[in-house]
Parts: C-alpha cells; structure tokens; sequence
C-alpha cells in the first residue's frame, strides 16, 4: 500500500513541474495613455454631438512586442476596425494621432484602441465609452381626440417640437407652438362610394376648418406646416435629424398640402413646420369611425431638434 501512494505523489509532483504559466486569453498586457493636445481631442469617456470629430492622440506600451495597432468601434474579436497601423518592426511602445469621425446615429458607442502581436494574438487594449446625443426629438404614445363640442377639452392640437398634445381649451395660449390638429371629416359620407370618405384628417392650422366651425381660432397663431403621406422610408429607418431632412426633401418635392386625409393605422405622415423643422408622424392606431368625441388616432413622431 505504500509502495502505491508513493507512485501517486511522484506522479502528482511530475506534472507540477511540467505546468507552464501562460498569460490568460482576455488578459491586457497593454497601457494606453491618452493626450489632450485640443479640441476634440479624446482622453477619456464623453459625450458629443452626431457627425462630431474624434481626435486620438495616444501612446501604446505593451508587456511584449507588437506589430498591429489599431482602433476598432464596437469591436468583435479581430473586426470593425476603423483604423489599423502595421508597424515596420515589433515594438513594445508606439504613439499615433488618429482623427475619426463619430457616427450620425444616437447611442453609445465602444472605441477600443488595441494590439496584437505579429501571429495576431491580442495582447492589450484600452475601450472608451463614445455617446452621441439624439440631434432629433421622439415621442411616442400620443393622444389625438377629435374635438368635442361643449366641454372642449379633447386634445386635437400637437406641437410636433414640443411632443405636447392641447385641447381647444388649453390650445389658445400656446397656439403659437401647435403645428396641426386633427379631425374627423365627414364630407363625402353620405355619398354611395366609400372610397372618397375623408375620415380621419391632420390639417394645419392655416387651413380651411368648415367642419369644426365650433372652434374659433380667430385670434390663434396660425402655422403653415406642410405635409404628405409616403410608405418610405420606413418610420424605424429613422434615426438622426439628417435621415429625417433627407427623407421630407424627397418627399416635400411636390404634392404637398396643409391637410392630409383618410388616415388609417399604419400610415406615414412627412411634414416640415413653420419653422422648418422636418419630421414624420406615424399613425400607430385609429380608434372609431365618426366625429363623436370618442374617436381618437394614437401616433409616434420624430422630428428634428
């Protein structure tokens, strides 16, 4: 028996000795120092505008040597690279400038600056944390009520910029935000087609309102806003106030009005206000199928800040 447990212990320090220490997969044996040399110069997490530069101005030292440098943006092992410097020889130090510009879209956004060795191996890195502020508003979840006649208190103005709904009793005071209203015509109802029912209406408030004669916007702020149903680009396809200007561009070119009509779930409104901010309303419900105060439309809209 202890003849056993003493091959046991031999055997046990054998492969003891015969381990070998290696650096871990993940590990960073890299330091990467950043320098302010100005401005957009990055040297740390930060928080910009979209389309902004990013300057790197950085020193790399790495515990062994390495022959590729590189910047990548929401790096997946070896991809996504936005800049990669092959060095001419190993080294275990190397400094670069790189000018980058950001993405146009909001969001966070990973830099990592990162080096490998001359097989590829990757030795260190260094992420930097890039947000980009929204350069478009989004509101989501809002409530357009055909008017009602006595109380007036059904939201049927918005202001696109504000994202704020306005009831005709609360309307007059901040008429000069509002940049449509909404109604439910029914001109044509009562003929044998139903296919020239306008039903569901955005109209500006410039706009000829015989249909709601009770609401007197007399004395209210008028605004010219412009507007057209188009099927693309699609409503999720927009994500920076550029995507928005570049899409009413084309599709404010012509036929547009200051009243849109027969709105159903689904439909895409462009418009561009009095101001000239450009947007996109999406019809994301329709609810009745009359003037009655019950009838509503709920709608998502992005619009440029």
């Amino acid at each position: 028996m202890k003849k056993y447990i003493t091959g046991i212990v031999l055997l046990a320090a054998f492969f003891t000795a015969c381990e070998k220490k290696v650096d871990p997969v993940d590990g960073n044996n890299a330091t990467v120092s950043l320098k302010d040399d100005g401005t957009k110069f990055v040297i740390g997490d930060l928080t910009i505008n979209p389309g902004d530069s990013l300057f790197f101005s950085f020193t790399i030292n790495t515990a062994r040597p390495m022959k590729y440098v590189g910047i990548q943006k929401n790096p997946v092992n070896q991809t996504a690279f936005v800049s990669r410097d092959t060095l001419a020889t190993e080294q275990s130090s190397y400094t670069a400038v790189k000018k980058i510009k950001a993405d146009t879209a909001n969001g966070s956004y990973v830099y990592r600056i990162v080096a490998h060795d001359f097989r590829g191996n990757y030795i260190g890195a260094r992420d930097i944390i890039v947000t980009i502020n929204s350069d478009f508003y989004f509101y989501t979840y809002r409530f357009l009520q055909v008017p009602d006649t006595t109380a007036k208190t059904n939201t049927c103005y918005m202001s696109a910029s504000q994202g704020k709904v306005f009831s005709y009793t609360t309307g007059a005071a901040n008429s000069a935000a509002i940049d449509f209203g909404i109604m439910y015509d029914t001109t044509f109802a009562a003929s044998s087609s139903a296919t020239d029912d306008l039903r569901f209406c955005l109209y500006s408030l410039n706009a000829p309102q015989g249909q709601i004669p009770f609401n007197d916007i007399t004395s209210w702020t008028k605004n010219n806003t412009i507007m057209k149903k188009a099927t693309s680009p699609a409503f999720n396809t927009l994500l920076s106030a550029g995507s928005l200007r570049t899409a009413c561009n084309t599709n404010l070119a012509s036929g547009t009005s200051t009243k849109v009509t027969q709105l159903v779930s689904g439909n895409m409104v462009y418009f561009r206000t009095a101001a000239g901010k450009n947007g996109c309303m999406l019809i994301s419900f329709t609810n009745g199928s009359s003037p009655a105060m019950s009838s509503y439309v709920n709608v998502d809209v992005k619009i440029e800040r």
